[in-house]
């Protein structure tokens, strides 16, 4: 069965966020890089609409670095996808594997909103904050 195209736009960001801020020892194999014009909006900022490269500056800012993306499954359809992941963060000596639904709502090949949810927000807050 094929992926739907959905499903490939979000996998393609994913290995293309693995590839950027992952270290090479940590990476899956990965294919083309997304679109520069990719939007990527975290649903606490519904009408921001940053640039994958922003995120990578994020992390810099705050010392988070991100070391593997696991993807365990991508759902999709015309409208929407659904992408569950386990990524690995570093943090101040302080390494975190959280598990993630990220949702997005796409048109016309793009994305254009993005709602990251932890599957547990409290040890994800205090591993970001702490």
């Amino acid at each position: 069965m094929n992926e739907h195209p959905n499903a490939a736009i979000i996998r393609s960001v994913y290995e293309a966020m693995e590839k950027q801020m992952c270290p090479p020892s940590r990476r899956s194999s990965t294919t083309a890089l997304p679109d520069p014009s990719l939007a990527w909006v975290r649903g606490r900022l519904p009408r921001a609409r940053p640039s994958a490269a922003l995120l990578g500056k994020v992390f810099q800012e705050t010392g988070v670095e991100m070391s593997h993306i696991s993807i365990h499954d991508i759902l999709a359809d015309d409208d929407h996808a659904v992408i569950l992941h386990d990524t690995t963060l570093t943090r101040k000596g302080r390494t975190f594997t959280g598990q993630y639904a990220d949702i997005y709502h796409l048109r016309d090949g793009k994305i254009t909103e993005h709602w990251h949810l932890a599957v547990d927000p409290k040890a994800n807050e205090e591993f970001l904050t702490g």
